[in-house]
Formats: structure tokens, C-alpha cells, sequence
């Protein structure tokens, strides 16, 4: 506490609208290329058992067959978009995050107020790294295969030509992209994080880690979850469905370049023929059990958000349990947001390929789909709506949550604990001031409280 009273903590800014509807779309995508995941696994399941004739209907396999390889091709196509998407959603996030601060910053906002760990690392962070790796990998992938196929085209006199030139001419566009997000839109984000830093001393950081640092010795162990133990059912569920499937097949088949049926004795040919009928009553489980978990998670939370203002409100109340701080004071996607940008992607990709089957940009089988278009476009509809449904939800719950989680952080701070995907490490703003070294660089705590950046 300083000398006029006034104590340090974290603060988190308001950042607008732009921003917070940024950061709604990179978590919606996140859940959503989940659900591209998931609808992968269902066309490989599904176009395993076209393939391998076990369907036992030949235009019911045939159908199957060319909807699935339309599929892969729309999953492809999505999970392309999404990423870049995610790639641009997150620079706007770094990049409007740091603007808000910087504002904050020129009208004069508390020195004891210092923003939270995650506006800080959106500060001190390279703001357009998602968009320079998402560049260059397309331009090097898009780039090989445009100059093989331009060598092959010209040297053969093929009609892909100007195909292969687009493609060339796509890997050029995201080599600049790439070239762009490394070398130029970093600039002013490092000019507001030079008056961000001016406005907030080190000091200011420092202290404002200290009562963190403090709760950090009084931790008290996670409370079991039935939300957490449904979903781990869940994917236990799916995953012996996805075995059975496999069993089943395999099985069934001999032959090293064939699926050739093999007679086994009565109880044997009952149980492999059972395999598709697990496969499809353990995924129903799991899927079941899943959004069991999913509803315990919402009114789990929504009890604990309870107790947590209770506890605000009440000047004695001891520290609550720090699982449950941790949770609360971030920024989280409301479970059900979660679920439904998972639908929309599995939605989409099986959609939009019925549709595009359905029109004969297929393989064939358009006749069985072409019934079923005005179905196929009103759940495409459906499903971009429900996404849209996810950002939104996710914004909204963001904004409403902010008061408590700035109650909870001037009140009972905790350590960060988020960590990074590349070495497991927490990224340098969750382990200590960082505010004033160098942007991007990494800082160590001494056992002193001292920031010694490097």
C-alpha cells in the first residue's frame, strides 16, 4: 500500500467493441476447428464402411462414398478459413487491446490500477505473429505445388495452366502478407507500448504482482468436478467407438489390397457385425454424456459466481479456494458457446458438401442429394447462425464478467497459470512484470521482487 493510502493491482480495460468481438470470434474458432476435427473423424468412420462394403446396400455405399470425398475437400477448405480467420482475429484482439490501453493511459488512468496480466502480454506481445506464420506457411505450400505444377503444365502443354498460375499468384499475396506482418504492423504497436510502459512504472508493475505473489503460498487444492469427469467419460465413450469400428472391420476383411469377407463361427460374425451398432450407440452415449457435463459446467459456475460476490460483499470473508479465483478472474468462454461453435463446424462441412453433391459439383450420386438441397442450404444457414450465436454469447458473458473479475483481482490476485504450447513454460507477462523490457523479450523475477529484463 502506498503512502496515500492507495493500493496496487490489476485492472482490466475496457477495450471496446471492435476488440472484445475479435477476441469472441478467435475463441468461437478455436471450439470450432474442434468441430472440424470431430466431423473428420465421423468421414473417415463413415467412409470406412462405405468403402469396405459394409453398408450392405450398394447405392446407399455409392452415396455415402461420393459425400464423403466432397467432405474432405469442404473440411479442407474450412479449417483454411479458420485458421485465417483465427490469424487475423488475433491481431485485431493484440492490436486494439493495446490502443484501448494506451487511451486509458492518455486520459490519465490510475498508476495503481495496472493492467492485468493478459492486456499486458497483448502489449508486450508481437501483435501480428498468428498472421506472419499463417502467411508464410501458405506461401510456402501454395508456392511448391504452383511452381512443380507450372514446370509440369508447361512442359506438357496442360490445360491446368492457369490454375497452377493462381495458385503461384495466391502463394505471392501471402508470402507479402507474411512480409507484412513481420517487418511492418508491429511498428506502431511498439510505439503504444513505449507510452503504455511511460505511463506505468516498473514499480507499479512490480507492486501490483507482490499480493499475487503472496496468495501464491495459500493455495488450496482443486475441488473435483462431475462436469470434468462426464466429459473425460465422453471422449473414454468415443474413443471405444472408435475402436470397435476399427475391430470390426478389420476383422471382417482379409486380403493386403482388398476387403475380402471372412466366415467366422456363429457368435464371432454376431459380434463383428455388432461393431457398426457400438460404434454408432457409443458415440450416442458420448455425445449424451457430453452435454450432460456441458450443463453441469454451466450451473457449477454459475453457483460459484455466487458464493464469489457473496464473499465480496461480505469485508471479512476468508480467501476463496484458488481454483476458484483462477477460473473467475479470466476471461472464459461460456460452455455452451463452446458446444455450439463445435456444432456449427461438424454443421457446415456436411452441409455445404450435401448441397454442392446435390448441385453435381460432385462425383456423382447427385440424383440422391439434389431432393435435399433447399435441407442442405437452410442448415448451412442454420449453422453460420449458430456460430454467430457463439461469438456473441461469448462477447456478451466477456463484457458482463469484467466487474468481477476486477473485484477479484484488486481483492484476492492469483498467479496466472496459463502456459504456452511450445515448451510448456508461462509466457514472461504470467510470470512477472514484463511491461518494460524489451517487446516480445523475456523477463525473470529475482527472489527479491526485482524485474531483470533480457
Amino acid at each position: 500500500m502506498s503512502a496515500d493510502g492507495n493500493s496496487w493491482h490489476w485492472h482490466e480495460y475496457e477495450v471496446g467493441l471492435v476488440s472484445e468481438a475479435a477476441r469472441a470470434c478467435v475463441r468461437a474458432l478455436a471450439s470450432f476447428l474442434i468441430g472440424l476435427g470431430g466431423a473428420f473423424v465421423l468421414i473417415l468412420g463413415i467412409g470406412l464402411l462405405a468403402e469396405q462394403d459394409l453398408l450392405d446396400d450398394p447405392g446407399l455405399e455409392k452415396a455415402v462414398d461420393h459425400l464423403s470425398r466432397m467432405s474432405m475437400g469442404v473440411l479442407a477448405a474450412f479449417v483454411l478459413a479458420g485458421c485465417g480467420a483465427g490469424a487475423v482475429g488475433s491481431f485485431v484482439r493484440e492490436s486494439t487491446t493495446s490502443k484501448a490501453i494506451a487511451a486509458a493511459a492518455a486520459r490519465g488512468a490510475s498508476r495503481y490500477a495496472v493492467p492485468s496480466p493478459d492486456q499486458v502480454r497483448s502489449v508486450t506481445g508481437k501483435p501480428a505473429e498468428a498472421l506472419a506464420f499463417f502467411g508464410w506457411a501458405n506461401a510456402v505450400l501454395a508456392g511448391l505445388l504452383g511452381v512443380i505444377g507450372l514446370i509440369v503444365a508447361l512442359a506438357e502443354g496442360d490445360e491446368s495452366l492457369l490454375i497452377f498460375s493462381l495458385i503461384t499468384g495466391y502463394a505471392l499475396i501471402m508470402a507479402l502478407v507474411g512480409y507484412a506482418s513481420s517487418h511492418l504492423l508491429a511498428r506502431a504497436h511498439e510505439r503504444r507500448h513505449t507510452r503504455i510502459a511511460a505511463h506505468w512504472t516498473s514499480n507499479d508493475e512490480e507492486q501490483a504482482w507482490i499480493p499475487a505473489r503472496d496468495g501464491a503460498a495459500k493455495k488450496t487444492p482443486a475441488r473435483p468436478s462431475i462436469a470434468k469427469r462426464c466429459l473425460y467419460g465422453a471422449a473414454a465413450l468415443w474413443l471405444a467407438g472408435a475402436v470397435a469400428l476399427q475391430l470390426s472391420v478389420l476383422t471382417r476383411c482379409a486380403g493386403k489390397y482388398a476387403c475380402k469377407d471372412i466366415t467366422y463361427s456363429s457368435p464371432v460374425e454376431t459380434l463383428i457385425a455388432g461393431g457398426i451398432w457400438i460404434f454408432a450407440i457409443l458415440m450416442t452415449l458420448g455425445v449424451l454424456l457430453a452435454a450432460v457435463g456441458v450443463l453441469f459446467d454451466w450451473r457449477q459456475r454459475r453457483s460459484e459466481r455466487a458464493e464469489l460476490r457473496a464473499r465480496l460483499a461480505d469485508p471479512g470473508s476468508d480467501r476463496p479456494a484458488e481454483d476458484l479465483l483462477t477460473y473467475h478472474s479470466r476471461r472464459q468462454t461460456h460452455p455452451l458457446a463452446r458446444v455450439a461453435a463445435m456444432m456449427s463446424g461438424a454443421g457446415l462441412v456436411f452441409s455445404t458438401s450435401s448441397y454442392l453433391v446435390g448441385n453435381g459439383l460432385g462425383l456423382g450420386s447427385e440424383d440422391v442429394f439434389a431432393p435435399y438441397r433447399t435441407e442442405s442450404l437452410v442448415a448451412m444457414i442454420v449453422s453460420a447462425a449458430v456460430f454467430a450465436a457463439a461469438v456473441l454469447g461469448t462477447g456478451i458473458v466477456t463484457v458482463r464478467g469484467r466487474e468481477l473479475r476486477n473485484a477479484l483481482m484488486e481483492r484476492w490476485p492469483s498467479p496466472t497459470s496459463w502456459t504456452t504450447a511450445s515448451n510448456g513454460k508461462a509466457a514472461s507477462p504470467k510470470r512477472g512484470p514484463v511491461l518494460h523490457g524489451a517487446s516480445g523479450g523475456k523477463v525473470e523475477v529475482g527472489k527479491d521482487g526485482a524485474s531483470d529484463p533480457r
